[in-house]
């Protein structure tokens, strides 16, 4: 895959030299879009995450990062560590999160693969004529059409890149750093303890 590069104030540079600047983007805080096009650099390591949260799973386990700036670049984000689950409150909040970037390469027939269980799966919901069943049957089905039309986004990415997987990049959260709790005010950063208590536990 190409070479990644990070920007520090309006100049492009490689993530290495990025490292041993001292500008505010290199320092670790990052943006989701930064991120997603500085993957390669930025695999594994420990870095903090400022955005906006979007989504938060019903169970509190995963949240969905978006760019505050880009909506277009999302992330996937995994609670972890200090952080046991994501709180519903935090929806519409911008957060400061520091955690590590971690990937999922999926091959043509892991999405294959995924296509086929669903489509099991509806065979074996339509075997029933019950409402609830037939309301699921019409779930799994738009769930197959979404599924197959992403797939075939990675398929064109895995063509395009020549490349054998497709990365699907996210982030193992690990507590919270400085958490803005004013909805829509990206500067208005509370402490850390203020956003654990609000919206961690």
């Amino acid at each position: 895959m190409a070479a990644v590069f990070i920007s520090c104030g309006g100049a492009a540079k490689q993530g290495q030299q990025c490292a041993e600047e001292t500008k505010d983007c290199c320092k670790g805080v990052y943006s989701p879009r930064t991120v997603l096009d500085s993957a390669e650099y930025l695999l594994d390591k420990q870095i903090k995450i400022k955005a906006n949260v979007t989504r938060v799973c019903h169970c509190g386990s995963n949240m969905t990062f978006t760019d505050m700036k880009d909506s277009t670049a999302q992330l996937y984000v995994l609670a972890g560590g200090d952080i046991p689950k994501f709180n519903q409150c935090l929806k519409g909040q911008h957060a400061n999160i520091t955690g590590s970037l971690r990937v999922k390469k999926y091959s043509k027939s892991d999405l294959d693969s995924a296509v086929i269980k669903l489509e099991a799966k509806l065979a074996e919901v339509s075997a029933k004529s019950d409402s609830a069943s037939l309301k699921t049957a019409e779930n799994i089905k738009s769930k197959i059409e979404n599924t197959k039309k992403d797939n075939a986004e990675k398929n064109e990415w895995m063509t395009a890149h020549n490349s054998d997987f497709y990365p699907f990049y996210y982030f193992e959260a690990e507590k919270f750093a400085d958490c803005c709790v004013k909805k829509n005010d990206p500067e208005a950063m509370g402490s850390a303890e203020d956003c654990g208590n609000k919206c961690a536990k």
